[in-house]
Protein backbone atom coordinates (compact mmCIF):
# COMPACT_ATOMS: atom_id res chain seq x y z
CA UNK A 1 0.00 0.00 0.00
CA UNK A 2 1.44 3.37 -1.07
CA UNK A 3 0.94 6.32 1.26
CA UNK A 4 1.24 9.87 0.01
CA UNK A 5 2.60 12.84 1.89
CA UNK A 6 -0.07 14.97 3.50
CA UNK A 7 0.54 18.66 2.95
CA UNK A 8 -1.59 21.26 4.70
CA UNK A 9 -2.78 24.09 2.42
CA UNK A 10 -1.49 27.58 3.13
CA UNK A 11 -3.75 30.55 3.84
CA UNK A 12 -2.88 31.76 0.36
CA UNK A 13 -4.10 28.46 -1.16
CA UNK A 14 -7.26 28.54 0.95
CA UNK A 15 -8.07 32.08 -0.16
CA UNK A 16 -7.53 31.26 -3.85
CA UNK A 17 -9.55 28.06 -3.53
CA UNK A 18 -12.47 29.86 -1.93
CA UNK A 19 -12.64 32.48 -4.68
CA UNK A 20 -12.38 29.84 -7.42
CA UNK A 21 -15.10 27.75 -5.75
CA UNK A 22 -17.35 30.81 -5.65
CA UNK A 23 -16.71 31.42 -9.35
CA UNK A 24 -17.41 27.79 -10.29
CA UNK A 25 -20.59 27.72 -8.20
CA UNK A 26 -21.89 30.92 -9.78
CA UNK A 27 -21.85 32.81 -6.50
CA UNK A 28 -19.39 35.17 -8.16
CA UNK A 29 -20.32 36.02 -11.73
CA UNK A 30 -18.30 37.27 -14.69
CA UNK A 31 -17.94 41.05 -14.50
CA UNK A 32 -18.75 41.22 -10.78
CA UNK A 33 -16.50 43.44 -8.68
CA UNK A 34 -14.93 41.79 -5.66
CA UNK A 35 -14.98 43.52 -2.24
CA UNK A 36 -11.95 45.62 -1.39
CA UNK A 37 -8.83 43.89 -0.11
CA UNK A 38 -9.50 45.39 3.33
CA UNK A 39 -13.06 44.03 3.43
CA UNK A 40 -12.08 40.55 2.26
CA UNK A 41 -9.24 40.41 4.77
CA UNK A 42 -11.63 41.32 7.58
CA UNK A 43 -14.35 38.87 6.50
CA UNK A 44 -11.90 36.00 5.97
CA UNK A 45 -9.79 36.77 9.02
CA UNK A 46 -6.51 36.88 7.10
CA UNK A 47 -4.01 39.67 6.44
CA UNK A 48 -4.56 42.22 3.73
CA UNK A 49 -1.19 41.32 2.22
CA UNK A 50 -2.36 37.70 1.90
CA UNK A 51 -5.47 38.87 0.06
CA UNK A 52 -3.32 41.01 -2.25
CA UNK A 53 -1.01 38.10 -3.09
CA UNK A 54 -3.98 35.78 -3.60
CA UNK A 55 -5.62 38.21 -6.01
CA UNK A 56 -2.39 38.43 -7.98
CA UNK A 57 -2.43 34.61 -8.22
CA UNK A 58 -6.03 34.68 -9.43
CA UNK A 59 -5.18 37.36 -11.97
CA UNK A 60 -2.27 35.34 -13.31
CA UNK A 61 -4.55 32.29 -13.58
CA UNK A 62 -7.11 34.27 -15.56
CA UNK A 63 -9.91 34.27 -12.97
CA UNK A 64 -9.89 37.97 -12.06
CA UNK A 65 -8.85 41.26 -13.62
CA UNK A 66 -7.18 43.85 -11.42
CA UNK A 67 -7.75 47.47 -12.39
CA UNK A 68 -5.57 50.04 -10.60
CA UNK A 69 -7.55 52.40 -8.36
CA UNK A 70 -10.74 50.54 -9.24
CA UNK A 71 -10.56 47.01 -7.85
CA UNK A 72 -10.66 43.36 -8.88
CA UNK A 73 -13.30 41.94 -11.22
CA UNK A 74 -14.28 38.37 -12.06
CA UNK A 75 -13.33 37.49 -15.64
CA UNK A 76 -14.42 34.78 -18.05
CA UNK A 77 -11.52 32.35 -17.59
CA UNK A 78 -12.41 30.57 -20.85
CA UNK A 79 -11.36 33.78 -22.62
CA UNK A 80 -8.58 35.04 -20.36
CA UNK A 81 -7.17 31.77 -19.05
CA UNK A 82 -3.97 29.91 -19.86
CA UNK A 83 -2.28 26.61 -19.00
CA UNK A 84 -1.98 27.77 -15.41
CA UNK A 85 -5.77 28.14 -15.36
CA UNK A 86 -6.08 24.51 -16.35
CA UNK A 87 -3.74 23.50 -13.57
CA UNK A 88 -5.72 25.55 -11.06
CA UNK A 89 -9.01 24.00 -12.15
CA UNK A 90 -7.67 20.51 -11.55
CA UNK A 91 -5.71 21.38 -8.41
CA UNK A 92 -8.62 23.07 -6.68
CA UNK A 93 -11.10 20.39 -7.70
CA UNK A 94 -9.09 17.69 -5.97
CA UNK A 95 -7.63 16.43 -9.25
CA UNK A 96 -11.05 15.44 -10.58
CA UNK A 97 -11.75 16.93 -13.98
CA UNK A 98 -15.20 17.36 -15.44
CA UNK A 99 -16.30 15.30 -18.42
CA UNK A 100 -16.15 18.39 -20.61
CA UNK A 101 -12.59 19.15 -19.54
CA UNK A 102 -11.50 15.54 -20.05
CA UNK A 103 -12.87 15.54 -23.57
CA UNK A 104 -11.36 18.92 -24.38
CA UNK A 105 -7.94 17.83 -23.12
CA UNK A 106 -7.89 14.64 -25.18
CA UNK A 107 -9.07 16.52 -28.27
CA UNK A 108 -6.22 19.01 -27.77
CA UNK A 109 -3.76 16.16 -27.34
CA UNK A 110 -5.03 14.48 -30.49
CA UNK A 111 -4.69 17.71 -32.46
CA UNK A 112 -1.09 18.20 -31.31
CA UNK A 113 -0.10 14.61 -31.92
CA UNK A 114 -1.90 14.48 -35.24
CA UNK A 115 0.17 17.37 -36.54
CA UNK A 116 3.31 15.86 -35.09
CA UNK A 117 2.69 12.49 -36.70
CA UNK A 118 2.13 13.99 -40.13
CA UNK A 119 5.54 15.71 -39.86
CA UNK A 120 7.29 12.72 -38.30
CA UNK A 121 6.02 10.32 -40.97
CA UNK A 122 7.87 12.42 -43.56
CA UNK A 123 11.03 13.22 -41.63
CA UNK A 124 11.72 10.28 -39.28
CA UNK A 125 15.04 8.49 -39.14
CA UNK A 126 15.75 4.86 -38.40
CA UNK A 127 16.95 5.97 -34.98
CA UNK A 128 13.60 7.65 -34.30
CA UNK A 129 11.70 4.46 -35.05
CA UNK A 130 14.11 2.39 -32.99
CA UNK A 131 13.73 4.76 -30.03
CA UNK A 132 9.93 4.64 -30.18
CA UNK A 133 9.92 0.84 -30.32
CA UNK A 134 12.26 0.73 -27.32
CA UNK A 135 9.83 2.87 -25.33
CA UNK A 136 6.92 0.59 -26.20
CA UNK A 137 9.03 -2.43 -25.26
CA UNK A 138 9.74 -0.77 -21.90
CA UNK A 139 6.01 -0.31 -21.36
CA UNK A 140 5.39 -3.96 -22.18
CA UNK A 141 8.18 -5.11 -19.84
CA UNK A 142 6.96 -2.90 -16.99
CA UNK A 143 3.42 -4.25 -17.36
CA UNK A 144 4.65 -7.84 -17.28
CA UNK A 145 6.66 -7.05 -14.14
CA UNK A 146 3.49 -5.84 -12.44
CA UNK A 147 4.37 -2.13 -12.41
CA UNK A 148 1.72 0.12 -10.81
CA UNK A 149 -0.78 1.94 -12.99
CA UNK A 150 0.86 5.33 -12.46
CA UNK A 151 4.23 4.08 -13.72
CA UNK A 152 2.66 2.58 -16.84
CA UNK A 153 0.79 5.84 -17.46
CA UNK A 154 4.02 7.83 -17.14
CA UNK A 155 5.78 5.62 -19.69
CA UNK A 156 2.84 6.01 -22.07
CA UNK A 157 2.83 9.78 -21.59
CA UNK A 158 6.59 9.97 -22.19
CA UNK A 159 6.17 8.00 -25.42
CA UNK A 160 3.70 10.52 -26.79
CA UNK A 161 5.78 13.51 -25.71
CA UNK A 162 8.82 11.97 -27.40
CA UNK A 163 6.78 11.43 -30.54
CA UNK A 164 5.93 15.13 -30.71
CA UNK A 165 9.56 16.09 -30.00
CA UNK A 166 10.79 13.95 -32.88
CA UNK A 167 8.45 15.77 -35.25
CA UNK A 168 10.84 18.73 -35.31
CA UNK A 169 8.16 21.25 -34.33
CA UNK A 170 9.54 23.09 -31.31
CA UNK A 171 6.15 24.01 -29.86
CA UNK A 172 4.42 20.61 -30.03
CA UNK A 173 6.35 18.98 -27.15
CA UNK A 174 6.30 22.19 -25.12
CA UNK A 175 2.52 22.38 -25.40
CA UNK A 176 2.07 18.69 -24.61
CA UNK A 177 4.42 19.02 -21.63
CA UNK A 178 2.23 21.83 -20.35
CA UNK A 179 -0.46 19.22 -19.70
CA UNK A 180 1.85 16.92 -17.73
CA UNK A 181 0.72 17.69 -14.20
CA UNK A 182 -2.98 17.66 -15.00
CA UNK A 183 -3.17 14.93 -17.62
CA UNK A 184 -1.57 11.99 -15.83
CA UNK A 185 -5.03 10.88 -14.73
CA UNK A 186 -6.06 10.68 -18.37
CA UNK A 187 -3.12 8.43 -19.21
CA UNK A 188 -3.99 6.27 -16.21
CA UNK A 189 -7.57 6.03 -17.46
CA UNK A 190 -6.30 4.93 -20.87
CA UNK A 191 -4.14 2.16 -19.44
CA UNK A 192 -6.91 1.07 -17.08
CA UNK A 193 -9.54 1.04 -19.84
CA UNK A 194 -7.60 -0.60 -22.64
CA UNK A 195 -5.15 -2.70 -20.63
CA UNK A 196 -1.40 -2.66 -21.12
CA UNK A 197 -1.40 -5.37 -23.81
CA UNK A 198 -3.81 -3.42 -26.00
CA UNK A 199 -1.92 -0.17 -25.40
CA UNK A 200 1.29 -1.86 -26.57
CA UNK A 201 -0.48 -3.07 -29.73
CA UNK A 202 -1.88 0.41 -30.40
CA UNK A 203 1.48 2.11 -29.96
CA UNK A 204 3.21 -0.38 -32.23
CA UNK A 205 0.50 0.18 -34.84
CA UNK A 206 1.20 3.92 -34.69
CA UNK A 207 4.91 3.28 -35.18
CA UNK A 208 4.22 1.01 -38.17
CA UNK A 209 2.12 3.74 -39.82
CA UNK A 210 4.78 6.38 -39.15
CA UNK A 211 7.56 4.16 -40.45
CA UNK A 212 5.63 3.69 -43.69
CA UNK A 213 5.01 7.41 -44.18
CA UNK A 214 1.33 7.26 -43.26
CA UNK A 215 1.10 10.14 -40.83
CA UNK A 216 -2.46 11.11 -41.65
CA UNK A 217 -3.60 7.53 -41.19
CA UNK A 218 -1.83 7.52 -37.81
CA UNK A 219 -3.63 10.71 -36.80
CA UNK A 220 -6.97 9.19 -37.83
CA UNK A 221 -6.09 6.03 -35.91
CA UNK A 222 -5.73 7.84 -32.57
CA UNK A 223 -8.91 9.80 -33.33
CA UNK A 224 -10.81 6.53 -33.80
CA UNK A 225 -9.37 5.21 -30.52
CA UNK A 226 -10.68 8.33 -28.81
CA UNK A 227 -14.14 7.91 -30.35
CA UNK A 228 -14.26 4.34 -29.05
CA UNK A 229 -13.32 5.55 -25.58
CA UNK A 230 -16.09 8.18 -25.64
CA UNK A 231 -18.70 5.67 -26.77
CA UNK A 232 -17.68 3.16 -24.11
CA UNK A 233 -17.99 5.78 -21.38
CA UNK A 234 -21.17 7.31 -22.81
CA UNK A 235 -19.38 10.64 -23.11
CA UNK A 236 -20.43 13.15 -25.74
CA UNK A 237 -18.75 16.22 -27.21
Amino acid sequence: MAFQEIVAPTLRDLFVRQIIDMIFSGELRVGEKLPTERDMAKKMNISRSMVHIGLEDLSRMGFVRIEPRSGAYVTDYSKTGNFETLGAIVRYSGGKMSEELNISMVEARNALEGGAMVRLSLTHTEEDIRRLREMVAALDAAARDGAPLKQLAEIMRDFHVELTRMSGNILFPLLLNSFNDVSLGLWENCVSFWGADTIVQQENRLIDLLENGKGREAALYIENIFEHYLDAHDMHR
